[in-house]
């Protein structure tokens, strides 16, 4: 197996247990500072829009350079994929170092009395810092790593797991092939962190700490879980070996996830009320 380096840390949190948000303008980059300000320009003068959130490792200050990526949430009644297309184009051209954009779309409306869990308040209320308009952030309520966080990863396991293998079966298209390797890999390494998130009460977006909590609890299962971490992070273009790999491990993460199912959401609740 390959070696891969231990990069990430796990989410503070405060003295009442809930996740904060370590964001802020200060700990970017310059560089990224311009591409920001040009991404909100651009976005600004080509659809009407509320606010706009830098989310992920650059508003963290851990933004690397030819790797990082700019992942924008983008307040708003209308859905542009054209415009972020365009914008992702324009970024790269204009700011070689910028991996690329990523953009979300969410209504407001969407940010209005939220009582149970929804992944994209979450975000912007963990992990997101807010880079033109108004923080509505704000009055989203706060989050733990509990068991409302960890069934959005675990419910939906089966249903991903499945989608990867339809996609993957009879594709010829390696670079496709490798894009749904780490789509999938990702979400199984996150879905082990939150197997194991009742016994500790932790959360990470990064997949090496992930990686390392989870094997923590399921020493049996290391090898196959540090298999899943280097597909994510150096995929696969062949089919038939991430199925396979599907069809072994990630049916065990399968039945693993509907344990934890049965015994903490037996109702498959999707969106489990917020702990206060």
């Amino acid at each position: 197996m390959e070696e891969i380096k231990p990069l990430g840390s796990f989410y503070r949190v405060d003295d009442e247990g809930y996740l904060v948000n370590d964001t802020s303008w200060e700990k970017i980059d310059q560089n990224y500072r311009n591409a920001i300000n040009f991404a909100i320009e651009l976005l600004t003068l080509a659809i009407p829009l509320s606010s706009i959130y830098l989310r992920g490792s650059v508003p963290k200050g851990n933004g690397i350079e030819g790797i990082s990526d700019l992942d924008l949430i983008v307040l708003t009644d209308q859905d542009q994929e054209g415009v972020a297309e365009i914008l992702d184009q324009k970024l790269v051209n204009e700011f070689p170092w910028v991996s690329g954009c990523e953009v979300s779309f969410l209504s407001p409306a969407k940010l209005e009395k939220v009582t149970h869990f929804s992944i994209m308040p979450f975000m912007l209320k963990t992990s997101s810092l807010c880079v033109y308009g108004n923080d509505v952030a704000k009055g989203v309520p706060r989050f733990k790593a509990d068991r409302a966080l960890a069934n959005n990863h675990l419910i939906q396991l089966r249903t991903h797991i499945n989608q990867a293998k339809q996609e993957l079966n009879g594709n010829e298209d390696k670079e496709d092939i490798a894009d749904c390797c780490t789509w999938i890999m990702k979400i199984i390494v996150r879905s082990g962190l939150a197997l194991v998130m009742e016994q500790k009460p932790t959360y990470t977006r990064d997949l090496y700490p992930a990686y390392t909590l989870f094997s923590g609890f399921y020493s049996n299962k290391e090898r196959e879980m540090k298999q899943a971490l280097i597909y994510a992070i150096v995929p696969s273009n062949y089919a038939d070996e991430v199925i396979r790999f599907l069809n072994g491990f990630g049916e065990w993460m399968i039945q693993e996830s509907d344990h934890w199912l049965d015994q903490y959401n037996p109702n498959r609740d999707p969106h489990m009320l917020i702990t206060n």
